[in-house]
């Protein structure tokens, strides 16, 4: 290619060095038409139809149908999906309930694209299409209310109207079984005075935990910062059509306020003037150094504390469901974030540096808190204690009798049972972190661009704490477009916030700076 370039270059500047002269006006002419057909012919071998052939590729897409717009074309994101006659379907967990028809996948459907893509054009031609058929059966879920749950009204035998709850319109019919029940500590006393004969002076029950003194019975009773569970079918337009909705009076559990306390925080403070990390070390979780900037840490506060549901903040201090949520930014390359339940939210400053305003730093955080807020690691270390236990069980019973990799086969086990779990807790995340965002007047569109700029700087398949339970960035861009088309629309978007760029471009740029590393000076 150089040396193409390079004769062409040659020829011209031969043919104008020799110009003056008339006896050469002829070779001229023939060096000037050799060049221009050098040139010519460069110009067609790399044409766009001949790029657009070397970028076609065969890829694997998995995502959320996020436009329709052909019975033979859908989106995903920014893939041009486009199927024929030759198309093959792979349907996963089917059974005798459900026959699926092609006509069935609709906006919100998740696929898996396999075939042909135009790096140009972003043109995908698919070759076959799997679908887990899971998803068009009933779902259940599990969530705490960020509001009370208006919109329901009682008749004289059942209950009818929409509440949100979990990122979600859910729609309850007559037909919906409405149900109130204890909690834990509300089970222990009724069982303790039925076990004394209801003498509640006899009831056998731990001072030291906190028990309300009456189960709900009313949805007038129920609050944010309750439980409520659903089952139910989401239709096309997202809402789920509830067939049970059984609300549940939160608490502070012994073990998880044992997992609170354990999360102990000894933090250094910064020197600011010197430019000195301060130190973020909580017990059993880690050190970090803390970014040596007090400009870019009062920023990302400010923006934290807006993000905080307004339940959160109307509990008082000495309410044991109340978080007491602090925001570090800490030094570390990695555009990453992570939560801890205690309310401690943690962001890179590689993840400041990526971004490119406010609203999208909000995604983030609102995704974050919501982790917190959700009872994410308590939930999830409870989520099927028992199979757990069988597992390692039976991979410990495995070795004692020769089985090899037993260890490996108990690791895989519950890896898959974890991440499968983990990938719910992450959409319940994105669909409540988008609440908060909207809550505190930030335009939701940004959060499908994070995604987007980390797909661009680490490609789709990132490992990172962060993205660990999503193979594909397009899934969770593809996830969060659906959402605010389904739930968002009737908002006018343009008139919320993004945030001053000019101001995030400084705070972006004195993370870098406050991030370097300082050359050593020399004595």
């Amino acid at each position: 290619m150089k040396k193409l370039l390079s004769l062409v270059a040659s020829l011209l500047s031969s043919s104008q060095t020799n110009f003056h002269s008339a006896s050469n006006a002829l070779a001229v002419g023939k060096k000037r038409f050799f060049a221009v057909a050098v040139v010519a012919a460069f110009c067609l071998i790399h044409s766009p139809n001949n790029i657009n052939a070397a970028t076609i590729k065969d890829v694997k897409v998995r995502g959320y149908i996020t436009n329709i717009t052909s019975a033979n074309s859908f989106e995903i994101d920014d893939y041009k999906v486009t199927k024929d006659d030759s198309l093959t379907w792979s349907l996963e967990n089917q059974d005798a309930a459900y026959k699926f028809k092609p006509e069935d996948i609709r906006i919100g459907t998740e696929v898996e694209v396999q075939g042909s893509l135009n790096d140009e054009t972003r043109e995908l031609k698919a070759k076959k299409l799997t679908a887990d058929l899971e998803q068009f059966r009933k779902l259940e879920n599990t969530t705490v209310l960020t509001v009370s749950p208006e919109g329901i009204i009682k008749g004289e035998k059942d209950w009818s109207g929409v509440f949100i709850a979990d990122g979600r319109r859910i729609r309850i019919e007559p037909t919906t079984q409405v149900l109130f029940q204890p909690n834990k500590s509300e089970k222990k006393v009724a069982e303790a005075n039925a076990k004394a004969g209801k003498d509640k002076k006899d009831a056998k029950v731990d001072e030291n935990e906190v028990v309300p003194t009456e189960p709900l019975k009313d949805v007038s009773e129920v609050k944010a910062g309750m439980f409520v569970t659903y089952e139910g079918i989401e239709q096309a337009d997202g809402t789920v059509l509830a067939s049970k909705v059984v609300f549940i009076k939160n608490e502070l559990e012994k073990g998880e306020d044992k997992m609170w306390k354990s999360l102990k925080i000894r933090e250094k403070d910064s020197n600011f003037f010197e430019k000195t990390p301060g130190e973020l070390k909580v017990s059993t979780v880690g050190k970090f150094k803390l970014l040596p900037n007090k400009e870019v840490q009062d920023y990302v506060q400010r923006i934290g504390q807006s993000l905080i549901p307004a339940y959160q903040k109307a509990l008082p201090d000495t309410d044991p469901q109340k978080i007491n949520f602090r925001f570090y930014v800490i030094n570390d390359k990695d555009a990453n974030a992570f939560a801890l339940p205690n309310g401690i939210v943690v962001i890179n400053s590689g993840m400041l540096e990526l971004l490119k305003n406010e609203a999208q730093l909000a995604a983030v955080m609102a995704h974050e808190i919501s982790h917190a807020t959700q009872e994410h690691t308590w939930r999830q270390m409870n989520k099927d204690k028992g199979k757990r236990t069988a597992i390692m069980i039976g991979s410990l019973a495995a070795s004692l009798a020769g089985v090899p990799a037993a260890s490996s086969i108990l690791n895989l086990a519950l890896g898959a049972m974890v991440n499968g779990y983990q990938r719910r807790l992450e959409n319940q995340a994105d669909r409540i972190g988008l609440e908060y965002m909207v809550a505190a007047g930030y335009d939701p569109r940004e959060a499908p661009q994070v995604w987007k700029l980390m797909s661009q700087k680490y490609g789709d398949k990132i490992n990172t704490f962060f993205w660990s339970s999503h193979s594909n960035n397009a899934t969770r861009r593809s996830f969060l477009m659906v959402k605010i088309r389904n739930d968002y629309s009737q908002l006018d978007l343009n008139q919320m916030k993004r945030g001053d760029e000019k101001e995030y471009e400084t705070i972006a740029s004195l993370t870098k700076e406050a991030s370097a590393k300082k050359k050593k000076t020399k004595s």
